[in-house]
């Protein structure tokens, strides 16, 4: 007789654990990606967990969870790892977020099947029938079938076991109240009806846990009184819980529903039905349900990064080229959001007088701060085609944001005009000061105005002056400067005036940032544009 627990070879799987449920994912592919993106092989909607946060890798036989350059870490049996070997029964937490996985290096053969083995062992053939039937139920509760289906087979095996009149199964809705969901006669019938059972043993059964298996009920005095037993001459009642965390024990375990099964004659060869094998098959169709449920969640976890994909897709169509440029003046910028969708945004704006560049930065992250960066977005373009001044069009959109959102959510924005005789104008809305670079120096443009939406008479003014021809102006957002290392120290301003005069100096920037912070996923939405003029 096998050991409950051992492991025989087969599929690898990794088994979510989170909030006191289970689902087994087979590992069918290597690389397998874990993470937050709609694409990977287990998807896991929490912010806590990077997009693309680890990979499974298939090396010689062997397999090893590679951390995908996470923010908050990957981390076997409690300790950190870039990247780790892996064996049966380890331990997989993602950072700070509230979930387990549990790597499983094949099929384990303990549970329900070491049970079943032990009672086949031990029974004479009399019962072989009936756990010949049982087997099957468990067959069917794992062959992916539709939940309905699945509770009807197990009410067909249950009566089969029981020879009972009828059963039914009872679920637990999100808000605790009970509802039936499957009923059936001893002859395959649906019974849509339950008023005429028991509802006191079964909210009895839901709320302490607790079985009840009674041959007959005028044997036991204090159900024999029981109003809904009396109406109903029920004689024969079966109640068990179906747990919804099959490794918790005791009665005290949370029930997700009910199996109850009763008949109106006294059964006496119920103790023919081990009660081991009627909690087995209880077991079966709760492990069933738990998988129903985090299955649910996971369709629904991956629609909802589908419908942030496409949002991703359409803030990116909105901001301009990345690299626009006219007879005078060339721009290049790049944005990386930390999320799917981000505050950030920048948009370039050419008419034959002059070229305009707007970076903003909302506060926040995720949907609110992108809902907002759009509609600053739409009202800068639509003045700057109307041929609005810039300081116009920042008090223009400031009135409309304290008018709108009263000071909840606010932005900070860097306008900068470049006309052809090289004037440079320049707003600052609270936002990080804009680099100018040219005729061997660096100087920051530091003067300022408070950010959009927090008072609605606030006033802004234009900074102006010449920029030579050569010369450049470096514009970025916080998500640049204030990105940390591992000792929380802060990109700061200076490394960004180093790289402004280079070859390529968004990408220098950038990779600068990405070599400062250990290659961690960004915290913050990244922007840097460059205008430069041309002649």
């Amino acid at each position: 007789m096998a050991p409950a627990n051992t492991v025989s070879p087969g599929a690898v799987s990794i088994l979510v654990e989170a909030g006191g449920r289970q689902h087994k994912v087979v590992v069918s592919k290597s690389p397998f990606k874990i993470g937050r993106l709609s694409d990977c092989d287990v998807v896991i909607a929490d912010a806590r967990v990077s997009r693309v946060h680890a990979n499974l890798v298939s090396e010689g036989g062997e397999y090893f969870i590679v951390d995908g350059g996470s923010s908050y870490g990957t981390f076997v049996n409690g300790s950190r790892c870039a990247r780790a070997r892996l064996k049966h029964g380890d331990s997989i937490t993602l950072g700070a977020a509230d979930l387990k996985l549990v790597f499983l290096a094949g099929e384990p053969t303990g549970g329900s099947t070491v049970l079943l083995s032990r009672i086949l062992g031990e029974s004479d053939s009399s019962d072989l029938e009936k756990l010949r039937l049982f087997l099957e139920a468990a067959r069917s509760l794992s062959s992916g079938l539709v939940l309905n289906d699945v509770l009807r087979n197990m009410l067909a095996y249950a009566l089969r076991l029981t020879v009972a009149e009828r059963g039914f199964v009872y679920l637990k809705e999100k808000n605790g109240t009970t509802v039936l969901a499957c009923g059936l006669d001893s002859k395959g019938n649906s019974i849509v009806d339950g008023s005429s059972v028991s509802h006191s043993i079964v909210k009895d059964a839901m709320s302490s846990a607790s079985e009840f298996i009674i041959g007959d009920t005028t044997e036991q005095s204090a159900l024999a009184a029981r109003q809904s037993i009396v109406l109903n001459d029920l004689r024969m009642i079966i109640a068990i819980p179906l747990r919804a965390n099959r490794l918790s024990s005791g009665t005290n375990a949370e029930a997700d529903g009910v199996l109850y099964i009763d008949s109106r004659f006294a059964s006496r060869n119920l103790s023919g039905v081990s009660h081991e094998v009627l909690r087995a098959l209880a077991n079966e169709c709760a492990a069933v349900l738990e998988s129903a449920k985090l299955v649910e969640a996971e369709q629904a976890a991956r629609q909802y990064q589908q419908e942030m994909t496409i949002a991703a897709s359409i803030q990116r169509s909105l901001i301009s080229e990345h690299q626009v440029q006219c007879d005078f003046a060339r721009v290049n910028g790049r944005s990386i959001p930390c999320k799917e969708v981000g505050g950030d945004f920048f948009d370039v704006h050419v008419s034959p007088a002059a070229v305009t560049v707007i970076v903003a930065d909302v506060s926040g992250k995720g949907i609110s701060a992108a809902l907002l960066a759009s509609v600053i977005h739409g009202m800068f373009y639509a003045q700057l085609s109307s041929g609005t001044s810039l300081v116009d069009a920042a008090s223009s959109v400031n009135k409309f944001l304290c008018s709108r959102v009263a000071g909840q959510k606010y932005a900070t924005l860097l306008a900068v005009q470049l006309e052809r005789n090289g004037r440079l104008g320049v707003v600052n809305c609270g936002h990080v000061p804009a680099i100018v670079a040219g005729n061997g120096t660096v100087t920051q443009v530091t003067d300022g105005d408070l950010p959009l939406g927090l008072i609605a008479d606030a006033s802004f003014h234009l900074i102006e002056q010449q920029l030579a021809v050569g010369s450049r102006v470096c514009m970025f957002t916080d998500g640049i400067t204030e990105s940390e290392n591992s000792e929380g120290l802060e990109f700061g301003m200076v490394k960004i005036e180093e790289h402004v005069g280079g070859q390529d100096p968004i990408g220098a920037i950038l990779s600068a940032v990405q070599t400062f912070c250990d290659n961690h996923e960004a915290q913050d939405d990244r922007t840097v544009l460059i205008l430069e003029r041309t002649n």
